[in-house]
């Protein structure tokens, strides 16, 4: 039974086992299978196919991927370690430096609530003395200087210059011709 134009070969899926002859007949280069068996994808038992992974392959591709994963994650960690251990050095050091700026000022702190710092803050700054002390003032003369006398100008070589003299200058560098 066909089914479409007649120029055509085709089958209708309802095809009779017995229009497996007319068909092979018509196309011989086709392999020699019942119609019916090639619609229905029917095969043959003894032609299957093979899986691409055999179960030991897939069982060695899975241990290798969870061991690139196990080690993926273990050098995200040592990167994070490390991290932490170098902001710790700089912590460290600034730790230090606060440190020996605290001993600095608890020593300038002393240093101020002392008798010392007292009298000479009196001396130097307040202008204050002892008793049998006497004060000097030392008076800073600034002398200004006097400005010399202006040097005279130098003449200008293009003021006294012909015409044609200040051309030729301009336009070459040989020395000019005397007349």
């Amino acid at each position: 039974m066909f089914c479409g134009r007649p120029d055509r070969f085709t089958k209708s899926v309802r095809s009779a086992p017995h229009d497996f002859l007319l068909y092979s007949a018509i196309n011989p280069l086709l392999p020699r299978l019942p119609l019916t068996a090639k619609i229905y994808g029917m095969r043959n038992k003894s032609a299957r196919q093979r899986s691409l992974f055999s179960w030991p392959q897939a069982l060695v591709l899975l241990l290798v991927l969870a061991a690139l994963f196990v080690a993926m994650d273990l050098n995200q960690r040592a990167e994070a370690g490390r991290q932490v251990g170098a902001g710790q050095e700089s912590l460290q050091h600034q730790v230090n430096l606060e440190l020996t700026r605290q001993v600095e000022l608890e020593a300038t702190r002393a240093y101020v609530e002392s008798e010392d710092f007292v009298s000479a803050y009196a001396r130097d700054e307040a202008g204050q003395v002892l008793p049998g002390e006497r004060r000097v003032v030392p008076l800073y003369i600034e002398v200004t200087p006097t400005p010399g006398p202006p040097p005279s100008p130098t003449p200008d070589p293009a003021a006294s210059a012909q015409p044609w003299q200040a051309w030729w200058s301009l336009l070459t560098d040989a020395p000019q011709p005397h007349r």
